[in-house]
């Protein structure tokens, strides 16, 4: 039998297409291993079935075996198919140019398991290959994100350190001397159809499986967290047919008709502090028998606390929106709010900008990561403060946090420096993952969880420092105070970064507002609030008319109905979607294309979904999703557009994508 590829003999040393055989001997012998493509496909499905057991383990499903089969079954079929599909390429065309071929179409499955396996290890969920783009705008930040997370399972980080070294090997070899490819069409023949053979075969057992078995809750959601899904993902097949997009017009500047208060002359600051994945349930608010944020609880018992807040998006970029604008952000992995636009979002900066205030945004975080300064230029702020303009680099901490407390002394300097009322928006950064805290402030935790407790502890003192220098500057007594979470964060998968999934601990944030002398003290509001009503509720605090100026949030001091009904995504492409209702909260899969239902009131750690058939579920379904295709609103694909803004970032965007650097 003849090989073609290297030589048209496979024992015959020379050269053939450019590409040199190595001596006989021991390559001989290694030469007749299976092929690399083989290796490399099994390998790279080795990786992705341990990933996803590390994560049942962690879950603890009460069906464990059928849900790792569930779970797995969808990959095996992904990587067989490639191999089949490599087969072909062989089979069309057997020589050293297919060899190398089907060494690249493998080696980038794994390259792709191994960022897929670090996100699934971190957040329980599929990374979605958009939201690997976005993560790729700064490829520095890429490699060490992926890293800490795996370095919360060291057995897995080994295990993937081990075969990252072969295969770079195996590739680098098999690149420079490609195995030799039979060249009878029929062995190939031959061996594809026995590769289907395997696939229908395996198809026809994961039927027989999947209808006699329970996969559980965690297996279905891993079931689809494979590279089948998020390959159809990539490329439009998960798109829903219902799915009709409408795009909305979003008022600019001045196109909110709201009623300017009639007293002008002593209008006070307003600070606004958001709370980088502080969950409700983590404080000391939702849970007192916590000691994780006594000062909050203090601001609480000071002011006024909205006990029932949640989130549209578990998002921070849409947090800002949401909370700055009082309308619904997109309902999409991408941060379009930040693509420059030609006259500002009609929002709180902008608003109070009509009374004579200022605004600034102070973050420890960077201001590169999804384009800061584009989203801030867009909603009217007249300053924006990153840990860029800070300048040291011992204040970092993790791959996007900062000290916060290092931004404290530039953020009063410019409100004191202030002429008349301002507006100051910040956002804490150690609660993020890896929630890092700084070593003046105490000896990091080892465990994610220990760690994610003792950064609440930290931003916990961020706001007490922060207060005091408000006191000290005597600014405290005329500044409104608002507090709230832009999202939280989960530990069911024993990592920390599990908000892709909506759960109550993902959607439900703290919201506190504090005005001395002016709002009654140590008040609890228990009826629904959403951040969608933030930017309504201080407007309406201040004075201003909001009846005409159609936010999609409401002034939170108005009892609301309790069955208010409140809707939320996880961001990511196809993420769960759904909305609260009272007690009742209800989910829709769209990758499993099923709707599930909690009743919070006796399942309050939302173990037991109920499955809602049709048509009811239909009907859920489709509500559902006319509330993420109304979120939409049109880019100009082709429009490119390059600024400079706040005296140090240089801002670019095509289409729907836009990125920033930092000038010195």
């Amino acid at each position: 039998m003849s090989h073609v590829g290297l030589s048209s003999k496979s024992t015959e040393r020379g050269s053939v297409d450019g590409v040199t055989e190595p001596p006989m001997g021991a390559w001989a012998i290694l030469r007749r291993m299976s092929r690399a493509e083989t290796v490399i496909l099994a390998a790279a499905l080795t990786l992705t079935a341990g990933g996803k057991t590390a994560v049942l383990i962690g879950q603890k499903p009460e069906f464990f075996f059928s849900s790792l089969v569930h779970a797995v079954i969808p990959d095996v079929f992904f990587f067989l198919i490639l191999a089949l599909f490599v087969r072909v390429i062989f089979l069309v065309r057997p020589c050293g140019l297919a060899a190398r071929l089907g060494l690249c179409v493998s080696t980038a499955a794994l390259v792709w398991s191994v960022c897929d396996v670090s996100w699934l290890i971190k957040s329980g969920v599929q990374l979605q290959p958009g939201l690997l783009f976005i993560f790729m705008r700064d490829i520095r930040e890429l490699g060490p994100m992926l890293i800490s997370h795996l370095l919360e399972i060291p057995t897995v980080f080994v295990l993937m350190t081990f075969v990252c070294g072969v295969t770079v090997g195996l590739f680098v070899w098999r690149l420079i001397y490609p195995s030799p490819i039979i060249a009878v069409r029929r062995e190939h023949t031959h061996r594809a159809a026995a590769k289907l053979l395997i696939i229908v075969i395996l198809l026809a057992l994961g039927l027989v499986f999947e209808s006699s078995t329970e996969p559980g809750f965690a297996g279905e959601v891993l079931g689809f967290s494979s590279h089948w899904h998020a390959l159809a993902s990539a490329v439009g097949l998960q798109r829903d047919a219902q799915w009709k997009i409408e795009t909305r017009n979003v008022p600019l500047c001045g196109q909110r008709h709201v009623m300017e208060p009639l007293q002008q002359h002593d209008l006070p600051h307003v600070v606004l502090v958001l709370l980088e994945s502080v969950s409700y349930r983590m404080t000391s608010l939702g849970n007192p028998t916590l000691r994780t944020t006594p000062y909050l609880a203090e601001l609480a018992a000071e002011g006024v606390e909205f006990t029932r807040t949640h989130v549209p998006v578990s998002h921070t970029t849409k947090a800002y929106w949401a909370t700055l604008t009082g309308s619904t952000p997109v309902i999409e992995s991408d941060y379009v709010e930040a693509v420059p636009i030609a006259q500002a979002y009609d929002g709180l900066p902008s608003i109070l900008r009509g009374v004579g205030y200022t605004s600034a945004f102070f973050e420890m975080s960077k201001g590169s990561f999804e384009c800061g300064p584009g989203l801030f230029k867009n909603l009217a702020f007249d300053w924006v403060w990153f840990r860029e303009n800070l300048g040291d680099e011992t204040a970092h901490l993790g791959y996007l946090s900062g000290d916060d407390c290092r931004m404290i002394e530039p953020a009063m300097d410019w409100l004191e420096s202030q002429s008349g009322p301002a507006l100051l928006a910040m956002i804490t950064s150690v609660s993020h993952d890896p929630y890092e805290v700084p070593i003046w402030f105490a000896e990091p935790e080892d465990e994610p969880e220990d760690k994610y407790m003792q950064s609440l502890g930290y931003t916990d003192y961020f706001l007490k420092q922060l207060c005091h220098a408000l006191r000290d500057r005597g600014l405290q007594e005329n500044t409104i105070l608002c507090i709230l979470g832009d999202h939280g964060t989960s530990f069911r998968s024993n990592t920390g970064f599990a908000r892709w999934s909506p759960y109550e601990e993902v959607i439900r944030v703290p919201w506190v507002i504090r005005w001395p002398g002016r709002l009654e003290q140590g008040i609890r509001h228990d009826w629904p609030c959403s951040q969608l009503d933030v930017t309504p509720t201080l407007l309406s605090l201040l004075g201003f008319g909001i009846d005409g100026a159609l936010f999609e949030g409401r002034n939170a001091f108005v009892p609301s109905e309790m069955n208010r009904r409140l809707y939320f995504s996880s961001w990511y492409s196809d993420s769960p979607i759904g909305f609260m209702e009272g007690s009742r909260k209800v989910v829709y899969w769209p990758y499993l294309d099923k709707v599930f239902e909690y009743d919070l009131g006796t399942d309050p750690g939302e173990q037991n979904p109920r499955r809602v058939l049709p048509p009811v579920a239909d009907a859920m379904k489709e509500d559902i999703l006319h509330w993420q295709s109304r979120s939409q609103f049109v880019i100009d694909p082709r429009r490119y557009t390059e600024d400079f803004v706040y005296s140090h970032w240089r801002i670019f965007s095509a289409g729907r994508k836009a990125w920033a650097y930092y000038v010195p």
